[in-house]
């Protein structure tokens, strides 16, 4: 599995139809959770909190990753058309490196027309089952877009930046796919073709941490996902690269500040 789709799967990218038709007016969204809109047509403008403003006069994607207080309201008594949705991820390294705010015209997505085309088509219909299949539209261009925001390197630092470097990307591919082998900082630089010094270097400069405390933080939260969907404390331990539950108790209490078993308890409480 490639590094990208490794960070997706960990991440599980997630969005819910909450709106699609003609918004004439204003609609307002706290903080809470990401958002994603598309224009399809009209005017639009979004205000934030803190007094930005953006004038979307053509089609156009709007996306909060990370959930920000806004509010949308049409330009002209006509309105214009929407699709709106709320976006989820688990918390992961991917969803951590999200940037805050996309905002991507539509006809800079032209590798995405055909699933934009037949999303709006969807969405805009009363066929049967469209919920359903705008459901899955929605969750594959979201897909889409985090591998545009790859290529496209929009984001300059944290993983995303990373996995547009060849060689970096090559280190990031083992440690999620491989997490419970013991890497060291020498092996993961022989994974990427550099010399040690220079891999533990340019990870730095690119993800903010070193190797190994990025290695650990994909282990734990990994770790996290495995525990909520009900594997034993020991297994889980081994399964993302700990000698027993001992040391991964240890690993996991530095982190996050309790035992794997009293974050459960504190969770199913």
């Amino acid at each position: 599995m490639d590094a990208l789709s490794a960070l997706i799967q960990h991440a599980s990218p997630k969005a819910n139809l909450f709106f699609s038709g003609n918004l004439c007016g204003s609609s307002e969204s706290d903080s809470q959770g990401g958002q994603l809109h598309l224009l399809k047509s009209g005017e639009l403008n979004v205000y934030e909190t803190g007094g930005s403003k953006h004038v979307l006069t053509e089609p156009t994607l709007i996306f909060y990753p990370k959930g920000r207080s806004h509010k949308i309201q049409s330009q002209s008594l006509q309105g214009c058309d929407l699709v709106c949705a709320t976006v989820t991820f688990q918390d992961s390294p991917l969803s951590r490196a999200m940037p805050e705010m996309v905002v991507i015209p539509l006809s800079q997505l032209t590798h995405l027309e055909a699933v934009l085309t037949l999303l709006f088509d969807e969405a805009f219909s009363e066929r049967y089952g469209h919920v359903a299949s705008v459901a899955h539209l929605l969750d594959l261009l979201l897909i889409l877009l985090i591998r545009h925001l790859v290529a496209e390197k929009v984001c300059e630092a944290g993983v995303l930046a990373a996995l547009s470097h060849p060689r970096l990307a090559s280190s990031l591919e083992v440690m999620h796919n491989q997490m419970d082998e013991p890497w060291t900082i020498e092996t993961l630089a022989q994974k990427a073709g550099m010399s040690r010094a220079r891999f533990a270097a340019v990870f730095q400069q690119t993800l903010g941490q070193p190797p190994l405390t990025y290695l650990t933080e994909v282990r734990l939260l990994k770790a996290q996902q495995l525990l909520l969907a009900g594997q034993p404390i020991k297994s889980v331990a081994l399964e993302v690269g700990y000698s027993g539950s001992v040391a991964f108790t240890r690993a996991f209490s530095r982190c996050f500040g309790t035992t794997p078993a009293q974050w459960l308890a504190t969770l199913q409480a």
